[in-house]
């Protein structure tokens, strides 16, 4: 089950599928994908097993068919290597969707030509979805107080400990002085875990539900 918070009047849903949705302006927000990373491995010299686009383009799918979307927000990140099949993949992907408009707010690793990057996407640094809600892949300094800053970058996870004293390493959604973190949507990233302090807030992703922890 999602998770609603309200920023500023408007909605924000934070989707077990490590994504957000604001359906006041029917936008998805997925942040660090990473796809490539694999691919860029193997180049490497590296041995690691295939990844299956199709079943991570099922994943996007799943939420494009399930919800009313309009737009696509991915919070840089997305492609995690130069050139290779797996970017012509995603693009025959995105083709499926004319209705639905794909933004990019450009990351660090996002490092194709930017010509390859536009050919599919709008690239934008930051990106204003209405007056106090403002995206980018990491937090922009000297924002008006009002503002609420929809970032992704560090992977954030936390740890739960359970009855036995079993612990779990999560992914989950950080807020803390207007900054709304994401988690990464790859399934190839790992977890910078995050500590509960009293300026903060952590949604932890649990199965098939998001739980404040």
């Amino acid at each position: 089950m999602a998770k609603k918070l309200d920023f500023n009047g408007v909605e924000v849903f934070l989707l077990p599928q490590k994504a957000v949705f604001v359906p006041l302006y029917n936008t998805l927000v997925i942040s660090d994908w990473h796809l490539g990373k694999l691919g860029h491995f193997r180049q490497e010299g590296l041995f690691v097993p295939p990844m299956q686009l199709v079943h991570e383009f099922a994943r996007v799918e799943e939420l494009l068919l399930e919800l009313p979307v309009k737009k696509v927000i991915f919070l840089g990140d997305l492609f995690h290597s130069n050139w290779n099949t797996e970017w012509d993949e995603f693009v025959l992907f995105l083709k499926k969707y004319p209705q639905i408009e794909f933004i990019l707010t450009k990351g660090n690793h996002d490092i194709l030509p930017k010509d390859m990057l536009h050919s599919a996407l709008h690239i934008k640094d930051e990106y204003l979805l209405t007056e106090g809600l403002v995206f980018s892949h990491q937090p922009i300094i000297g924002l008006p107080d009002y503002i609420y800053n929809i970032v992704g970058h560090i992977h954030p996870g936390c740890v739960i400990t359970t009855k036995g004293r079993q612990h779990f390493r999560l992914p989950c959604f950080h807020l803390e002085d207007k900054v709304l973190t994401v988690p990464a949507f790859g399934k190839w990233t790992g977890l910078h875990i995050l500590h509960k302090d009293e300026d903060s807030r952590i949604f932890a992703v649990v199965g098939d539900g998001v739980v404040e922890v």
